[in-house]
């Protein structure tokens, strides 16, 4: 099995960084009141496209990871990313005691991740259970939103519910698993380095993007 990296991944995943930045800065700007983003609108979805090409790609990239990685691996990867994922969570309870995460995005993964271990080499299962996820009803569970079974419906910096997103996780670890079955790239070329770059550093551009743009935007006094 090959180990490679492939370019054209990391390239995707450094586009899906870009647009979460942006999508990012927007949304920070809606909160301090600078704009307004209202549901339905072009910013809105652009961050629904912003996240859905994210947790796609995250899937993709544990499919590739289970070829050339162990069990292990992709467990102490998940727990990892859980325990930043919570880290996250006691930084904005104390910071924004009203609007913490709960369920954001690294908490989304690192679930997804932990799902995906029983699927290694029983990909064709992603299928039906990536599908029941995005028909998941939302559940009334007290706290639920603290699994990501609530809906839209509390007010939140970040979150990213089961339904739909860890069926776009699971959807995109199906169809990874036949389109990279070989674990060669579909594209031949050569991807801008800034792309490859930025890539291969998702995960810290993406801790130290928020404190900064925030505290930009409070510096012009926002």
């Amino acid at each position: 099995m090959s180990c490679r990296r492939l370019d054209e991944l990391d390239a995707l995943r450094g586009v899906a960084l870009g647009m979460m930045l942006l999508s990012n800065f927007v949304s920070d700007l809606d909160f301090f009141g600078a704009m307004t983003v209202a549901a339905g609108d072009g910013w809105w979805w652009f961050s629904r496209l912003t996240g859905g090409l994210f947790v796609a790609v995250a899937g993709v990239a544990a499919f590739l990871a289970s070829r050339k990685g162990g069990t292990r691996q992709a467990l102490h990867r998940s727990l990892k990313l859980a325990g930043i994922a919570y880290g996250i969570t006691l930084v904005t309870w104390l910071a924004l005691p009203h609007a913490f995460v709960r369920f954001g995005v690294l908490h989304l993964l690192a679930l997804a991740g932990l799902v995906a271990l029983p699927l290694r080499g029983r990909e064709r299962l992603a299928l039906p259970v990536g599908a029941a996820c995005l028909l998941l009803p939302w559940l009334a569970l007290p706290a639920g939103e603290w699994l990501g079974l609530r809906g839209y419906d509390f007010t939140t910096v970040d979150y990213f519910p089961l339904k739909p997103w860890l069926g776009v996780f699971l959807l995109a670890f199906w169809a990874s698993s036949r389109a990279y079955a070989d674990g060669r790239p579909l594209l031949a070329r050569e991807w801008p380095a800034l792309l490859l770059w930025a890539g291969r550093r998702t995960l810290p551009i993406y801790l130290l993007h928020q404190p900064l743009l925030v505290g930009a935007l409070l510096l012009v006094g926002l």
